[in-house]
């Protein structure tokens, strides 16, 4: 199958998790023996012309427009992409402001999916339907909904994220993880620190402050523990001040952004990975957890003990054999289980080998792609049988 996947809104390749993401399943979906050309905007030191990145030909789309409601109205480079490469199906990652593929496909006859990462539906706390709400015609709404009629498929990473008459043809595929990309370190020790890794663009609903000073109510208590922070964003320096607040700066490092290729030692380095999410921080989660952190699949491929916030779909994710799940807030309760994961060692290796097992059985990257194939598939087949396309 030749596959052309279009993030129009996303620079690639990139650290940020949606670029992870798209590249991953590109190079997943190659793997399968699928030809896929990706067209993304370009890094800040774009090349001129696609290149060959493990087998995905990545095009650098050149029409990055000024105002970002007006990134659709570019369509004309993909159909021009499109009609050389000549794909089987078009793939768009969902973009409020995107359709450049979709548009593309539309004009040539070819058919497309949506791939669903964000809410495709007015949601809490979003300044566009803020906005859109002050309009008589309703115009981003209007065009979610031009978008979402135009794709015969959709897969997202939860059926939350679109429309409720649409979710009986939405195939729900979580996020995954490059298991050879990924492999456990050294086991957690009998003795010495026990190191921990948390992975943050540190928004208010990752949890980084409240982690802070769980990790230095845990120290206080007599853990010795270490933890080191990959990320950056608009809550790192508060997260920093309170770590110092809590008298354990000197244990946590705050290392910034890395580059996604660097994180693997960090985590082989480390025992358990943490994920704090406070979701009453985030509006969107009011229509429910649609989130699929990537971090938590990286961090089972890694052999490391999860510890996570207590919510229904993670818990369904991940078993209690693999990772330990506290009251999204609870500082109290999340030092407390640091505390006892330093006093139970043998505990820790054996939740870090049950995540590797998971992640190696159900969630790696090619995994992942066969689901998207057999979506692609369907999309196929019910262009054929309305006729838009020739054998």
């Amino acid at each position: 199958m030749r596959i052309l996947y279009v993030a129009s809104g996303m620079q690639i390749p990139g650290s940020h998790g949606g670029s992870v993401h798209a590249l991953e399943l590109c190079r997943a979906l190659s793997r399968a023996g699928h030809e896929v050309h990706l067209a993304a905007l370009p890094p800040d030191n774009p090349a001129n012309a696609a290149v060959d990145l493990d087998g995905v030909q990545i095009h650098p789309l050149r029409t990055r427009p000024l105002i970002e409601q007006f990134d659709m109205l570019h369509w004309r480079e993909v159909k021009t992409l499109a009609g050389q490469i000549g794909p089987d199906i078009v793939v768009e990652r969902f973009y409020t402001f995107g359709g450049r593929g979709l548009i593309a496909a539309s004009q040539l006859g070819l058919p497309s999916v949506l791939e669903i990462n964000s809410p495709a539906l007015p949601y809490p706390g979003s300044w566009r339907d803020r906005l859109d709400a002050a309009t008589l015609i309703r115009p981003i709404n209007r065009w979610r909904q031009w978008m979402l009629r135009q794709a015969s498929r959709y897969y997202a990473t939860s059926d939350l994220l679109v429309p409720e008459p649409l979710r009986d043809r939405t195939t729900v595929i979580v996020n995954g993880v490059d298991c050879e990309l990924f492999r456990p370190g050294a086991p957690a020790p009998d003795e010495g620190p026990l190191k921990l890794v948390h992975i943050s663009s540190f928004r208010a609903w990752h949890g980084t402050v409240d982690l802070a000073r769980a990790f230095g109510a845990a120290v206080s208590a007599g853990a010795d523990l270490e933890m080191i922070c990959l990320g950056e964003g608009p809550e790192l320096e508060r997260a920093r001040q309170a770590a110092a607040d809590a008298g354990a700066g000197g244990r946590i490092k705050f290392l910034g952004a890395v580059q996604h290729a660097d994180v693997p030692d960090y985590l082989a380095a480390a025992h358990v990975g943490l994920a704090p999410f406070s979701p009453d921080q985030f509006r969107a989660l009011e229509l429910g957890w649609f989130w699929s952190p990537i971090k938590l699949f990286e961090y089972m491929a890694a052999g490391l003990a999860v510890v996570t916030a207590d919510i229904a779909e993670l818990r369904q994710l991940m078993p209690e054999d693999a990772a330990q799940f506290y009251p999204p807030g609870d500082i109290e309760a999340l030092a407390t289980m640091l505390t006892a994961l330093h006093e139970v060692r043998p505990a820790v290796r054996a939740m870090g080998e049950t995540g590797r097992a998971l992640a190696e059985d159900r969630f790696t990257w090619d995994h992942q792609a066969m689901k998207v194939v057999g979506v692609l598939n369907q999309a196929i087949a019910a262009t054929d049988r309305r006729g838009l396309r020739t054998p």
